[in-house]
């Protein structure tokens, strides 16, 4: 398994892909990513589990979990168009933070099938969101955030439909989903752990076992991972200064900050800034 360091030159990147590799050694990455499957059999890998995809399905990766697409036969290669966004995408969008709830909660559906209206919806939109990226038109841009948000309200509503009933089952615990929802809202802000315990309302223990199976970290280790993946995006995309960033981001030492992010990314902002601007 290895890091795979993507470099995106916005917060969303959409790409139209074939391949026909069967076989391929899992990898990771700090984006969330959609995969929307077009042509022939997938295996959608993971580490601890393996789902089988049709024309039509759709996959959702969560941030830091291994995973490949591999075709199902060398001689049968798979198209699909792939999806990668920032977390710090969802900004610009109302009430966005709610809609990255499918990408952090283990309960959420992975695996979206081609008989679902939202897959459906999903798929329409995501190729009208390539073709916008294609063509190029005065507004593309615009044009292609609002194919966008399209397929996330679809990915949001399945996830919903779930938990509810109306699909597929999921269990979604709603204390972590209520914790999740105020890092999320209040990323760039002081976050007291205390308040998340009382959103969760069950007590520090439970709290803390619960949203790290949920979510596959510790609470903290998810604030400062969200925060470092905005810090990165804005490292890479602006020329504002280190201690602006550091403090943008919820960070009010800039000791702190960097602590942090050489932790994360085993390298100082400043280098990678550097290394990130040569590769632009």
């Amino acid at each position: 398994m290895f890091f795979h360091d993507l470099k995106l030159e916005r917060e969303l990147k959409i790409e139209h892909r074939i391949d026909s590799v069967v076989e391929h050694e899992l990898h990771m990455h700090d984006f969330l990513e959609i995969n929307v499957l077009l042509h022939n059999k997938s295996r959608f890998q993971l580490l601890d589990r393996e789902y089988t995809g049709d024309a039509g399905d759709v996959f959702l990766f969560r941030p830091y979990a291994p995973h490949y697409n591999l075709a199902q036969e060398a001689d049968k290669p798979i198209e699909w168009i792939m999806v990668l966004f920032s977390p710090s995408i969802v900004r610009m969008i109302p009430n966005g933070y709610r809609l990255l709830y499918p990408f952090y909660t283990e309960g959420a559906c992975p695996l979206i099938p081609a008989s679902s209206a939202y897959a459906k919806g999903i798929q329409a939109a995501a190729k009208a969101a390539y073709e916008e990226q294609v063509r190029k038109e005065p507004g593309w841009e615009a044009a292609q955030l609002m194919r966008f948000i399209d397929i996330l309200v679809h990915v949001f509503r399945y996830a919903v439909a779930c938990s509810t009933g109306e699909g597929e089952q999921a269990e979604v615990d709603e204390g972590v989903v209520s914790a999740v929802e105020h890092i999320l809202r209040h990323i760039t802000e002081d976050i007291d752990v205390r308040d998340l315990i009382e959103l969760y309302g069950r007590g520090k223990t439970y709290f803390y076992t619960h949203f790290k199976q949920a979510v596959g970290v510790t609470p903290n280790q998810f604030i400062h991972r969200l925060r470092l993946q905005i810090a990165m995006h804005l490292l890479k995309t602006t020329s504002k200064s280190i201690t602006d960033i550091a403090f943008e981001c919820g960070y009010n030492s800039i000791h702190y900050f960097n602590k942090h992010f050489k932790q994360y990314s085993e390298v100082s902002p400043r280098e990678f800034r550097r290394v990130a601007k040569q590769a632009m």
